[in-house]
């Protein structure tokens, strides 16, 4: 079970490349999304960080419309 990033966190997930899932952030936040699952760290250097495919969906999720909105009366 995976706790949900915080505000700081998605915008860290938000601004990753759209292509490869690189991350830029600061050493908590890439070390706080690794424990959370949502990111790997690349063991060859630059030792950069990346996007693991939960990370992938949680961003798309937080791209994604909520769906249509009810008519009002």
């Amino acid at each position: 079970m995976s706790l949900s990033p915080t505000a700081a966190q998605r915008r860290v997930i938000a601004a990753a490349d759209p292509v490869t899932g690189r991350l830029k952030g600061t050493e908590a936040q890439l070390a706080a999304l690794v424990k959370r699952g949502l990111a790997f760290r690349h063991p060859r250097p630059p030792h950069d960080h990346f996007l693991t495919p939960a990370g992938h969906r949680a961003r798309e999720a937080a791209d994604a419309p909520e769906g249509p909105k009810p008519p009002e009366p």
